[in-house]
């Protein structure tokens, strides 16, 4: 159902008019960057899109791969890495499956505005493969829209959008419910972020993989 409707919105969409297909490099991601509490290693993006901000990590000297449940997207993301020049991995596999595509472990991952298509009864599965994912002791960022956010209506925990995609609004307690069981939270805190329509009031979390 996922897979076919997002390949729907990759197929017959402008990529200026999909909502979360954002060129340029997230502010909290630039920041991580700069700060050096993030520098050049083995990363991976769950949900990449057609892999805006892999490109720009590969750019800088990231190891970089994308990983998204549509073929549609993964297609252009190859394409528009060639264009640019850069050398990226794209994989097309589905986060909630058992991901045996993905051989490699990685020292940082991260999710960009993919958590909140993702509902509660499938949230564990998800970061159950994040956390296989990972060296020992990896990090992991995610960033998804609080319940704060007033778009989409405002109200409610389930919302669809003007294209169709239905999302999960979180709050803090219950985010940091959800990563506890396997990771160390580092950070946690609400957060602005730009979209194409406006900011959008959303919540932020890095952490580190327990047990390693």
């Amino acid at each position: 159902m996922i897979k076919e409707q997002m390949n729907k919105i990759y197929s017959n969409k402008d990529l200026n008019n999909i909502p979360w297909n954002i060129e340029t490099f997230p502010s909290i991601l630039q920041d991580l960057v700069r700060s050096k509490i993030l520098s050049p290693c083995k990363i991976i993006e769950l949900g990449c899109g057609v892999g805006n901000y892999i490109r720009y990590f590969s750019k800088i000297g990231f190891n970089a791969t994308g990983v998204d449940i549509s073929d549609k997207a993964i297609d252009i993301a190859r394409i528009l890495a060639q264009k640019a020049g850069v050398k990226c991995e794209f994989i097309e596999a589905d986060v909630l499956g058992n991901m045996s595509d993905i051989k490699s472990k990685y020292d940082f991952a991260y999710d960009w505005e993919l958590l909140h298509h993702i509902f509660p009864e499938d949230r564990n599965k998800y970061i159950e493969n994040v956390y296989r994912l990972l060296t020992i002791q990896g990090r992991y960022m995610s960033v998804c829209f609080s319940e704060a956010n007033t778009q989409f209506g405002g109200v409610g925990k389930y919302r669809k959008t003007p294209i169709g995609t239905v999302l999960y609004f979180s709050n803090e307690a219950e985010i940091e419910s959800l990563f506890s069981r396997l990771f160390s939270i580092v950070e946690l805190k609400p957060v602005d972020i730009q979209g194409k329509q406006g900011v959008h009031k959303a919540i932020y979390v890095l952490m580190r993989q327990k047990n390693g």
